[in-house]
C-alpha cells in the first residue's frame, strides 16, 4: 500500500531544520565549558572577545575591587594629588580591616608606594582603607567609594556597584566578568607601569612575608598580573593578563571552586585565548565596547584629595628627577602609543632634565660597575632620597640587574645618562625614599647581603 506524505508536515520539518541551523550558526559554540560561574577573555590589542561564558552574571567582585582602587590612585598621581613618596598615617580603622592584610600598625606612617605594593601583592584590605582615607582627606572612605562608582560608570561598567575600597563582603556589591574586563583593559592601557607591582611574587612589611595569590606568575609563560580575589559569596576570582610576542590577552574568571581550580581554569582560558588570537580567521564573538573616560579624578574625590602645592599644574610640562628621567620600565609591559611630535617647550624641558642627570655624575669618569660595586645615596630634586645601585655601559646588563632587584620588591628604574667624553651609561637606581634613614637601611642591606626584604 502506497503511503502519502502530508505536504504541510514536510514543509514544517524543512522550516524547523532551517531555523535550527540558523540559530546554531548565530550562537557561539565553545569547545569546552569552563568550571567557573563566569568567564571572558579578550585580545587587548584588537579588542576582540575570544571567549565568554555568563559574562553578564552579577557576582561579588571580592578583591578584584582593588584594581579600581589602584586605578584612582594612579589618576590622583596624574593630577599631582599623590606621589609614590607621600606619607600616609595609618588609622585604627584601617588596621581593623578584616581578611587579607599587609600587616599595618595603627599610627604607622607608610609611603604610598609601599601601600600600593601591599594592595597589589598582599591584597591588603588595611592598605586600601589607609589609601582611601588619605585621598578622601579624613577618617572616612565614602568620598573614595563614591569616586569608584563614578569611574565605573564612566567606563561603562553597567552591572557594577562598589560599597568599599577593598572588596570585603557588603550587600549590593556586585560586578560582572564583562565589567571587570572593561576596567582591566582601561587600567592596563592607561597605567602599564602598574604591572611592576602586580608581577611581584612576594612582599614583606613589618617582618611579615606575603605571597602573591596569582599562581600563574610562576607557572604560565607571559603572565605578569593582575589580581585575584575570594569571598564565600563569589568563590575564587581572577583577572589575569599575559603577553606573548606582540599579543597581550586579558582573561577574567569569576566563581571557581578553589585556588587550584582558579589557576587551572585561568590557564585553560588563556590557552584558548592565545590560540584564537593568533588566528585572524577565528570566529570573533564580539568587540568589547569601551567608553573613553574623562581621564580625570571624579569630582567627588578631587574636592577632598590633597594637592601637591610645590608641583606644577596637571597640564604643565614636568621636568623629571634623576629617579625618573628616561626610565626603562621593568618588567616589560604594554607598548606605549606613538607620541605626537614634541613641542619646543617639551624639547627644552627634556634637555634640562638631561642636564640635571649629567650634573649628578659621581665623578668625571664612571667605569662600568657590577652590581653592588658603587652604591651611592643622593637627594633628588623633589627632596627624596635614592640609591645608585650600579652603573653599566650595556643597557641589557642594567635591565637584567634591575629585574633581579624588582623581584626582591624594590622600587627600581634604569636611568640613561650621557657623560662628557665617556659616552652613555645606564644607572640602576633604587628609590626614591621619603627620608635618608629609609634609603640608608636599604643601602646597608644591599651592601651586606645582596638581597633585600622591603620594610
Amino acid at each position: 500500500m502506497k503511503s502519502h506524505r502530508h505536504p504541510f508536515r514536510d514543509n514544517s520539518r524543512i522550516v524547523f531544520l532551517t531555523f535550527l541551523l540558523v540559530m546554531l550558526a548565530a550562537s557561539p559554540v565553545h569547545a569546552e565549558q569552563l568550571r567557573a560561574k563566569a568567564a571572558i577573555a579578550m585580545d587587548l590589542g584588537t579588542g576582540r572577545i575570544l571567549y565568554e561564558q555568563n559574562a553578564d552574571e552579577a557576582i561579588p567582585p571580592a578583591s578584584l575591587t582593588k584594581v579600581i582602587t589602584l586605578y584612582l590612585a594612579y589618576e590622583a598621581m596624574q593630577e599631582n594629588r599623590l606621589t609614590y613618596t607621600d606619607t600616609v598615617l595609618v588609622s585604627r580603622e584601617a588596621v581593623q580591616a578584616g581578611g587579607s592584610r599587609m600587616s599595618l600598625k595603627p599610627g604607622e606612617r607608610v609611603i604610598v608606594r609601599e601601600l600600593m605594593k601591599g594592595i597589589a601583592v598582599a591584597s591588603g584590605n588595611d592598605a586600601c582603607v589607609a589609601l582611601a582615607q588619605h585621598l578622601s582627606g579624613g577618617d572616612t572612605t565614602q568620598p573614595f567609594v563614591d569616586a569608584m562608582n563614578k569611574k565605573a560608570h564612566e567606563l561603562g561598567m553597567t552591572g557594577t556597584t562598589f560599597k568599599n575600597p577593598n572588596g570585603m563582603p557588603a550587600d549590593g556589591q556586585v560586578t560582572t566578568a564583562r565589567d571587570m574586563l572593561k576596567l582591566s583593559a582601561s587600567y592596563l592601557r592607561r597605567f602599564p607601569q602598574s604591572l611592576t607591582f602586580h608581577s611581584m611574587t612576594s612582599y614583606v612589611h613589618n617582618n611579615h612575608n606575603h605571597h602573591n595569590a596569582n599562581r600563574l606568575l610562576n607557572s604560565y609563560d607571559g603572565v605578569d598580573g593582575l589580581k585575584t580575589g575570594f569571598i564565600r559569596a563569589s568563590g575564587y576570582n581572577n583577572v589575569v593578563t599575559a603577553k606573548r610576542g606582540d599579543q597581550r590577552v586579558i582573561a577574567v574568571v569569576l566563581g571557581a571552586r578553589s585556588p587550584g581550580a582558579r589557576a587551572a581554569v585561568s590557564s585553560q582560558l588563556l590557552n584558548m585565548a592565545f590560540s584564537k588570537a593568533k588566528d585572524p580567521g577565528a570566529n570573533t564573538l564580539a568587540v568589547l565596547e569601551e567608553k573613553k573616560t574623562r581621564g580625570t579624578l571624579p569630582a567627588t574625590l578631587a574636592a577632598r584629595a590633597p594637592v601637591q602645592h610645590d608641583a606644577p599644574a596637571p597640564q604643565a610640562v614636568k621636568v623629571a628627577s634623576v629617579a625618573s628621567v628616561q626610565p626603562i620600565s621593568l618588567p616589560p609591559t604594554l607598548p606605549e602609543p606613538k607620541s605626537a611630535p614634541q613641542s619646543p617647550e617639551l624639547r627644552a624641558a627634556q634637555r634640562l632634565a638631561d642636564a640635571k642627570v649629567s650634573q649628578l655624575a659621581l665623578a668625571d669618569a664612571e667605569p662600568e660597575t657590577s652590581a653592588k660595586a658603587n652604591l651611592v645615596q643622593r637627594k633628588t630634586a623633589q627632596g627624596n632620597y635614592a640609591i645608585q645601585e650600579s652603573s653599566f655601559q650595556s643597557r641589557q646588563k642594567a635591565e637584567k640587574r634591575a629585574r633581579h632587584l624588582v623581584k626582591k620588591g624594590l622600587p627600581v628604574k634604569v636611568v640613561a645618562t650621557n657623560l662628557d667624553g665617556k659616552g652613555k651609561f645606564y644607572r640602576v637606581v633604587v628609590g626614591p625614599y621619603a627620608n635618608a634613614d629609609d634609603a640608608r637601611k636599604t643601602r646597608e642591606k644591599l651592601l651586606g647581603h645582596g638581597s633585600v626584604t622591603v620594610e
